[in-house]
Order: C-alpha cells, then sequence, then structure tokens
C-alpha cells in the first residue's frame, strides 16, 4: 500500500497492539506488536495509520519489553536441573511464543493534503490492529519545524531513526531568544560550543565570548579570530559601565559617600555617551571623575565625605586590572573578527564577575547606538556570575536584565553550565532554547520540566554518551524536542580531558633528576 507521505510495505515494521500488560493506546502513547525480522532502534521516527493513509499519527519509539514464557526464570532452571525440555527458549523471533512490543510517543498527526503535508495536534485515539511504519529521516525536519537548508540555521548535528540519519539546523531566530548549554563535565558540553561558534562565524554573525577554562582559544586561532586576556590586554572604560557596577569596585563605601560618587558619576557618564556617539570612543580620565565628586561634594556641603571619597575612588582605580579610560581595540575586532575570545581564567572570580558585567553592559550601551553589529554574547561557568538560591554577584543583575531585554537589542546570549541545580532559574528558564547533555539527578531535577518528552526519554538523561544532546525549544522554533549527536567540529578543541598517568610520567622524565 503507497501512501501519499512516501511509504510502503517495506517500511512496514509492527502493528498497535492492546494487552493488560503492555497497555493499549491512548491520546499520548501507542504500543505496537514488533514484526518479526523487524528489529527498530530507540529513537526510531514513526508513522502509525488510521482508517485511511491520507491522516496518520507520528511519534517516535521511547521504551520496549521482549515477552518469552520459556524464559521465565523457574523454568529456566528446571531445564537446566533436570536436563529435559526446550534447550534453547528463543529459537528466533519467528519463535511463536516471543512477543516484542515498543511503545510509541504520540507527537501529532499528519494529515495529507493535494498540495503536501499538514501537521497538527494529535486529537484522534490511535486505533488497534493498524500498521506501524518508519519514517524517512528526511522527513524528520519537516516534523520538527526546522529548516533543511544551512543558510536558515546552524547546523549542530544529526538526528537518527532507525539505520538512517538527517542534519538537525536550528533556526535562526533561536539566536535571538538565547541559548542554554548544561551537562556535567567531560560531556561535551565546550565541544558542541565550538559548533555554536563555527556556525556563527559560517553566517558571519561576531562572537564575544568570555573563556574560564581556555576552552576557545585554538578554535579562535583556526577561525581568524582574536584572543584576549582580562586584566591585560581587554578592560573597560569606568565611565561607560554605569554608576551601580562602577560602585562595585568600591567596597565599603559609607551611605554619603555612595550617593555623592554616584551623582558625580552620572553626570561623567553622560558626557561619556556624548562623546561615545560622536567619536566612537571616549576618553574621559579617572581626574574628570575626581573633580566631579569634589565639585558635588561642596554643592552638598560635605566636602569632607568628598575627600574620603576621592580617595576611595583613586585606589579602587589604580589598583584594577580590568578598569580603564577607553573603550579599546576589542571593539574594533569585534566589528571585523569572526570571534573575540576572552580568557578570564586568571582572575579572581569578583574580579571576573566585575568584568562581564561591566563589559555586557557596555555591549548594550553600543548595540543601542548601532556602533557594533548584531553578535552573540557566550558566557562560560555561568553559574558563577548568575548563581541560585538569591544569591547575587556584580554581573547578576546586568546579566539577568540583558538575557531579557538583549534579543531587542540584537544581541543573542549563550549560557554554559555544568551545575544548572545553581544557577539562577529566570535566566536558564528565559533561554528559549536548551541543548542538555548528561546530568547528574540533581542539576536534571532543574531542566526536566522544559523538556517536552515522557519521563522515559528524561530518565535516561544521565546516561547519554558523550556527544549526544536533547534540543528543545519553543514550539514555535522547533515542534518538538529531538535527541541529537553534535557533529564533529573543524576547528580544534581547546581542553580535552587529561591522561593524568601520561602527564605524570612526562613530569617525571622533565623534573626527576638522575641517580647515581
Amino acid at each position: 500500500m503507497k501512501t501519499k507521505i512516501g511509504l510502503d510495505e517495506s517500511h512496514k515494521i509492527g502493528t498497535t497492539s492492546s494487552s493488560p500488560f503492555s497497555g493499549s493506546p491512548t491520546f499520548d502513547q501507542i504500543p505496537f506488536h514488533v514484526d518479526a525480522g523487524c528489529k527498530p532502534a530507540l529513537g526510531t521516527y514513526v508513522v502509525v495509520e488510521g482508517d485511511n493513509m491520507n491522516a496518520v499519527h507520528y511519534g517516535r519509539i521511547i521504551e520496549g519489553t521482549e515477552e518469552n514464557p520459556r524464559a521465565e526464570p523457574t523454568r529456566l532452571q528446571q531445564n537446566q536441573a533436570y536436563q529435559v525440555g526446550q534447550r534453547d527458549p528463543r529459537t528466533g523471533d519467528r519463535s511463536p511464543h516471543v512477543t516484542r512490543i515498543m511503545m510509541v510517543e504520540v507527537l501529532g498527526e499528519i494529515h495529507s493534503q493535494n498540495d503536501g503535508m499538514e501537521i497538527r495536534e494529535a486529537k484522534s485515539l490511535a486505533q488497534t490492529g493498524k500498521g506501524v511504519y518508519q519514517i524517512p529521516a528526511d522527513l524528520i525536519p519537516i516534523l520538527l519545524n526546522t529548516p533543511t537548508s544551512p543558510d536558515e540555521g546552524l547546523y549542530l548535528g544529526n538526528i537518527q531513526s532507525g539505520d538512517d540519519e538527517v542534519g538537525l539546523i536550528l533556526p535562526m531566530e533561536a539566536l535571538a531568544r538565547h541559548i542554554a548549554v548544561v551537562g556535567k563535565t567531560g560531556v561535551g558540553k565546550s565541544y558542541a560550543v565550538g559548533v555554536v561558534v563555527e556556525e556563527l562565524a559560517r553566517l558571519g554573525i561576531p562572537v564575544l565570548a568570555f573563556d574560564v577554562l581556555g576552552d576557545f582559544r585554538e578554535a579562535t586561532e583556526d577561525l581568524g579570530g582574536c584572543n584576549l586576556t582580562g586584566g591585560v590586554n581587554f578592560r573597560v572604560p569606568y565611565s561607560l559601565i554605569g554608576a551601580g557596577e562602577f560602585l562595585n569596585f568600591m567596597p565599603n563605601l559609607t551611605v554619603d559617600q555612595r550617593e555623592i560618587i554616584t551623582a558625580a558619576y552620572e553626570r561623567i557618564g553622560g558626557q561619556a555617551l556624548d562623546d561615545l556617539d560622536r567619536a566612537g570612543n571616549v576618553s574621559l580620565n579617572i581626574d574628570s571623575l575626581v573633580t566631579e565628586i569634589e565639585d558635588t561634594a561642596t554643592a552638598f556641603g560635605q566636602a569632607a565625605v568628598g575627600g574620603r571619597a576621592v580617595t576611595k575612588v583613586r585606589a579602587a582605580y589604580n589598583r584594577s586590572s580590568v578598569l580603564t579610560v577607553g573603550i579599546g581595540d576589542w571593539i574594533e575586532e569585534l566589528k571585523t573578527k569572526p570571534i573575540v575570545n576572552v580568557f578570564i581564567g586568571r582572575l579572581s572570580q569578583n574580579s571576573r564577575n566585575l568584568l562581564v558585567g561591566a563589559a555586557a553592559r557596555i555591549i548594550q550601551t553600543l548595540r543601542r547606538r548601532e556602533m557594533i553589529p548584531p553578535c552573540v554574547f557566550i558566557l562560560d561557568e555561568a553559574h558563577f556570575f548568575l548563581p541560585s538560591g538569591g544569591a547575587t554577584t556584580p554581573s547578576t543583575q546586568i546579566i539577568r536584565e540583558m538575557i531579557r531585554t538583549a534579543r531587542h537589542d540584537a544581541i543573542g546570549i549563550v549560557l554554559i553550565s555544568q551545575s544548572p541545580g545553581s544557577m539562577d532559574k529566570q535566566a536558564l528558564l528565559t533561554c528559549n532554547t536548551r541543548l542538555i547533555f548528561a546530568l547528574d539527578k540533581e542539576d536534571l531535577s532543574t531542566v526536566a520540566g522544559t523538556i517536552d518528552a515522557p519521563d522515559a526519554v528524561i530518565s535516561r538523561i544521565p546516561k547519554q554518551a558523550k556527544g549526544t544532546a536533547i534540543l528543545t525549544s519553543g514550539t514555535d522554533i522547533m515542534r518538538h524536542s529531538a535527541t541529537i549527536r553534535i557533529r564533529q567540529r573543524k576547528t580544534r578543541e581547546g581542553a580535552p580531558t587529561p591522561n593524568l598517568a601520561k602527564g605524570v610520567k612526562v613530569w617525571r622524565e622533565k623534573n626527576q633528576k638522575p641517580t647515581f
């Protein structure tokens, strides 16, 4: 029987079934008996015929069982003890006592029309005794509502359906709605983000990445990007980062000192923004702020308080490796290079927070003035910058606000975390697309509710193979979640898991003194 969606008897793998043990069709799941000789794999996409093949259910296989009364433990023991009965309890798939049942997760309905196919929400109940057919891989993007051309999105990897596979292209719209990449150590998060960076470079979208572990340095070199080091050749102008961020550089201010510095800074900041609009840079040195603080304190009748505030401002500025006067060359690099990668691993966590928060504020400011192109902001170890449980860092509020508003500024955000349970839940859930690698159960509980998949699929996430992830997004981006195998990178991987035994051997060869 040939169907309008391109299936025939050669694609048939089973028949829908009903049993007190394996269950019956529901609106969510459909059990089916597997035909002899067929070996459909976990995750295979299928269609289930209805009254006619112009309206069918579609879904994917999520679990399976095999029933064999001859393999019941007591019977096996008796056969071995008495050397009687059937020696081989399973002679093959066609043995009349062997029954294999698999379960299909219902994803929707396909309605064939003269001009093509229409994908609808599943509203009808599947019937028993109907054929189950494996879907050709090239139809899967249509079911997921994802592009088929690399020009329309990011080619991240492949989806398998049985022995076939097809590329998964994440729609371009996902970038501005933000992406979270989560998974425990060593499962392929950074490798996958390297794939994202390659795709962004291919599409001509610049990237500003904050790299804690040095994962992206080699990829940046391979792509012709720019590697910088936080506190060395990547700094932020004090006059553009905002009063709140500037005050974070100065602990132990009194209430009066904070008020005076804030009032002075806001006037300086306004002047800096005016200069920025005209010249594309800013050159207000710290003496400009000091003078403004002294004038403000005198106007308030608090010259002595202003003097102490000036001392603290100068000391904070001079000892900071992060603050500077002008924007620096990194903005020009961002305009022309595929990626500016900022290594911040040598900074203390507090300095990282100050630097990243300040840079986020500047990027938004420059975008709103159309001084830099639309771009993507990548933040590694995001749970340190956006902690959970009400804790805050100097970067928390800025990045949280950026996630909420950056879409309107044409800035995409990619957050990477090995501990989503330790991360600000509001920020994590605001990321519309999530790439979920293997996670411990505690961290998995944080994101499980965002995955449109049954418990049988979610429960396997802790044991997902390295390089395999569940990709889930809003229904306007992807109609359903999908398990994908991340494609091979073209750039070098920055931080492969070290072999400690080899490392010790090499160290001893270099450092051990010869004995006589």
